[in-house]
């Protein structure tokens, strides 16, 4: 199985030789599993790319530069295109680069592999649930949309079988080639956040199988803000305003994107709303919490 790991990093060195150092080693004594990575450094400043440089395996890691600007998306954009490029692969594995492998992630994509064919007819994409290794709780995977208007979401938990889900998160994500030879690479027009959703409810909409893992295959820290905490509501006006557009905060443009390409029925609820909070942040969330429920 030859693999393409598609990785976009900025400023987190640590965390990114743990999550190459995993990757690498989990694939010692395996002739089964041929691994490239092709990695996007968005212009860190904190010595990451020195640090990939000097790793023993730099000849099995294209490195990429951008210019600060590409975010997570934009990243992953350009670490796909060049994959792409190079072609070959039988598919491509997106992996963050706060994740940690397990050693177990090979052997169940094999099996997930043949698994889709042999009960779908056709490959398909495959998603790891990660863990927080420090209280064993799930954080990142695959999930059902079970509200069309509210987006309310339900996780699916490993549990040793391979189960179906509608959509997921791009901790560690493989895309089989056939899916990309219809689906194509992440929309350009997302810039950082949303595009793993994106393309995953996309390719099941069109009827690719998509289904998690049977096991947990890594670790990874849920660093996701919970919804309506309390530094948002502590924030000025103009914080707010800021907040709602930048593509590290709640990020407009994008949620706009995913609303018009996923579920275009709430995109205007969704834009009203999203003001809505930002001026009326206290009644929003008391709105909105009962709405979740």
């Amino acid at each position: 199985m030859k693999i393409a790991v598609l990785i976009t990093v900025f400023n987190r060195k640590e965390k990114t030789i743990q999550c190459l150092n995993s990757l690498f080693n989990s694939v010692r004594n395996r002739d089964d599993v041929n691994l490239k990575v092709f990695l996007t450094n968005d212009g860190s400043t904190d010595g990451t790319l020195e640090a990939i440089y000097s790793l023993p395996y730099i000849d099995k890691i294209s490195v990429l530069q951008g210019d600060g600007h590409l975010f997570w998306a934009g990243g992953m954009i350009k670490s796909w295109k060049a994959a792409v490029t190079e072609g070959g692969y039988d598919g491509y594995l997106w992996l963050n680069d706060d994740s940690e492998i397990f050693p177990n992630l090979w052997d169940e994509l094999l099996q997930a592999n043949q698994y889709s064919v042999e009960n779908f007819g056709q490959e398909g994409i495959y998603v790891g649930s990660t863990i927080n290794k420090e209280n064993g709780n799930f954080t990142y995977g695959g999930f059902n949309y079970i509200n069309k208007w509210t987006l309310l979401d339900k996780f699916v938990i490993p549990n040793g079988e391979f189960q179906s889900c509608q959509a997921a998160h791009g901790n560690i994500t493989y895309v089989s080639d056939t899916v990309v030879q219809k689906e194509g690479i992440f929309y350009e027009g997302y810039k950082h956040s949303g595009v793993d959703h994106d393309y995953t409810y996309r390719a099941y909409k069109h009827g690719f199988p998509i289904f998690i893992l049977r096991e947990y295959v890594g670790s990874c820290e849920n660093d996701h803000k919970e919804e309506g905490g309390q530094e948002f509501f502590d924030m000025s006006l103009s914080e707010r305003l800021k907040f709602l557009k930048s593509p590290i905060g709640y990020n407009l443009s994008n949620t706009l994107l995913f609303q018009k390409r996923c579920f275009p029925h709430r995109y205007l609820m969704v834009l009203f709303g999203a003001y809505f909070k930002t001026l009326f942040p206290k009644l929003y969330f008391n709105i909105y919490l009962k709405l979740r429920k």
